[in-house]
């Protein structure tokens, strides 16, 4: 039985793998569970065993990418935090060197950021990156609250414009980086772009 387990876990896997790459060469309205079994080399019986339809891999794909940042933020909001604005800026250059390096993740942020259809129906999964973005916004602003609250966040920013500003940056960041072919260097840029952002945010010097 254990060893049934480990098989199962492991094709699972294979899908998932398989899936990214699938979605990222033909966009997710051009990919079919038939593609996504080919690439893994596996039977659509193997994949209907672990998914119902092609929106929940893409659904499984997204849930897969939770980066060691997100479970500090959450902690941050929980308990509180020193200097909410500096985690931010710490928690997205990590991020962004963390995807430099992973093909998996890139594959996969690629497939959410421009593989999908974003029509005035949403389709399920475009609606559950519109839900994936409301939650992540959120986030920023209960910790830029925190800063405002500590009297740490600069006068020509409120707590929404700055979420958005941070938000929108790093979305954009990313989206215009695997349009262009991996064009520039993700960590350099980015870098620069979130320290100046986050500086521009701050009330003086309040670190």
């Amino acid at each position: 039985m254990r060893r049934t387990k480990e098989d199962a876990a492991k094709t699972r896997e294979e899908v998932l793998t398989a899936a990214a790459e699938i979605f990222y060469e033909n966009g997710v309205s051009g990919s079919s569970l038939e593609k996504i079994a080919k690439r893994a080399g596996v039977t659509r019986g193997a994949i209907y065993w672990h998914f119902k339809d092609k929106a929940e891999v893409l659904t499984a794909l997204h849930s897969e990418i939770r980066l060691p940042q997100e479970a500090i933020v959450d902690y941050a909001i929980e308990h509180g935090h020193d200097d909410p604005l500096g985690l931010i800026e710490q928690g997205a250059i990590e991020v962004l060197q963390i995807l430099a390096e992973d093909e998996h993740q890139q594959r996969v942020f690629a497939i959410m950021i421009l593989g999908c259809e974003f029509t005035e129906h949403l389709t399920d999964a475009a609606q559950r990156i519109v839900t994936a973005n409301d939650e992540m916004f959120g986030k920023l602003q209960k910790l830029i609250e925190m800063a405002h609250e500590r009297n740490t966040l600069g006068p020509l920013w409120t707590v929404d414009a700055a979420a958005r500003g941070i938000q929108c940056s790093m979305n954009g960041l990313l989206a215009e980086w695997l349009r262009s072919g991996k064009s520039f260097p993700l960590v350099d840029v980015g870098e620069r772009l979130i320290r100046g952002l986050v500086g521009s945010m701050r009330c003086g010097d309040s670190r």
